[in-house]
């Protein structure tokens, strides 16, 4: 196990909609971090149950504290659904890396500001944002947007250095053989791997 210090200690906040698969991101992230010799928590917070619910999850890698991430205390935030970000944003610090992807769900009958309009709120707090449209990645290799939310870890993978010296590439995918299988493994495991290389990409 490895030893826990500030230095270890590390807050991913992910936040979305119902049917998005926040949940299942939630469990790959907290099998991966397992898998790397960490203690986590894994919280989930629910708003409306039904799809299209607002929704959030709390991963804390190496901490033994309350399982719900401080204000402004976010390393990483995801979110899978744009609006959502400024929804959550008093957990995105000055340091935080921030990935949204680049989809509105606009409620019925409701004013929805554009992305443009989002963006511009969420760099006034930090302007290490990233957008990716994650449900392209999905649909490229799957044919539908169901594993976005994997597409978006691979990403926020290849972005995120934090993430990266804590977790390596291979405890991701062995996480990835603790939620699927068959089929279903090896087309998330493409998945995962198209979001990281756009991540890398947009590195440069």
């Amino acid at each position: 196990m490895v030893e826990v210090t500030w230095l270890t200690r590390y807050n991913v906040f992910i936040a979305g909609v119902g049917g998005q698969g926040l949940l299942t991101l939630g469990r790959l992230l907290g099998y991966a971090a397992i898998e790397a010799g960490y203690d986590v928590t894994v919280a989930e917070v629910h708003g409306l149950s039904q799809r299209g619910g607002t929704l959030n999850v709390h991963v804390r890698i190496g901490s033994g504290e309350a399982p719900v991430i401080p204000t402004g205390g976010s390393n990483l935030f995801i979110a899978l659904e744009a609006l959502e970000a400024i929804r959550y944003s008093k957990f995105i610090g000055k340091d935080t890396t921030v990935v949204i992807n680049d989809f509105l769900w606009p409620p019925p009958l409701s004013k929805y500001p554009s992305m443009e309009e989002i963006l511009n709120k969420l760099r006034v707090l930090n302007n290490k944002v990233y957008v990716v449209d994650a449900n392209a990645i999905s649909k490229k290799i799957i044919g539908n947007i169901i594993s976005s939310n994997i597409a978006i870890m691979g990403f926020s993978y290849a972005v995120d250095h934090g993430l990266k010296n804590r977790v390596k590439y291979e405890c991701i995918e062995r996480a990835l053989e603790k939620i699927f299988r068959g089929k279903a493994l090896e087309l998330n495991k493409m998945v995962l791997r198209e979001g990281f290389e756009e991540g890398l990409k947009r590195l440069g």
